[in-house]
């Protein structure tokens, strides 16, 4: 979980006494910009490090903004672990060839055990034993699982701050001198 730092609330609520209405609304607005910023960041974040496409890791990755109401905001990751698919694996179609597969950046494609491509399915799929069934799908991490990482987790954590002090300027510059 990360939590964010609003400096300076007292000072922001005696400097527009005047207008109390308009303090949640551009706190709200700043925390939302920030949260869009800590969604970038965590797809950055994630394909510097694995190999996947940023659509999937952007549809994972939910938003439950702030309000005047509610100054808080979420940035959550959830769904189920990625087909093999998704990553980096050769080859594309059903044939004979050794099936290898790579998840990561910076490493080299790894042989999946008794690993074929199933084309309706578009997956790599592996025997459980000697005989032809059961099989079982082969799947790389979630995304919440790949985003839970303590070097992604901070990183992200640092820009969404530095986003959300520089947007309460920008709102407050904005309250103030109009503009």
């Amino acid at each position: 979980m990360i939590e964010l730092k609003l400096h300076h609330v007292e000072e922001l609520e005696k400097l527009f006494a005047k207008t109390p209405k308009e303090v949640p609304i551009l706190m709200a607005r700043a925390i939302n910009r920030s949260a869009d910023t800590a969604r970038a960041a965590a797809s950055q974040e994630i394909r510097a490090k694995y190999i996947i496409r940023a659509s999937d890791v952007k549809s994972a990755i939910k938003i439950n903004k702030a309000t005047a109401g509610k100054l808080s905001a979420q940035v959550r990751a959830s769904g189920p672990v990625i087909p093999l698919m998704k990553f980096d694996v050769t080859p594309k179609k059903p044939n004979d060839a050794i099936v290898r597969a790579r998840v990561k950046k910076g490493g080299s494609r790894k042989p999946v055990q008794h690993g074929f491509i199933v084309s309706a399915y578009n997956n790599v799929y592996a025997r459980v034993g000697d005989s032809r069934y059961p099989i079982k799908g082969a799947y790389g991490p979630s995304v919440a699982q790949m985003m839970g990482e303590d070097s992604i987790i901070k990183n992200i954590a640092t820009r969404a701050q530095t986003t959300l002090d520089n947007r309460m300027e920008h709102e407050m510059g904005r309250l103030l001198y109009g503009g």
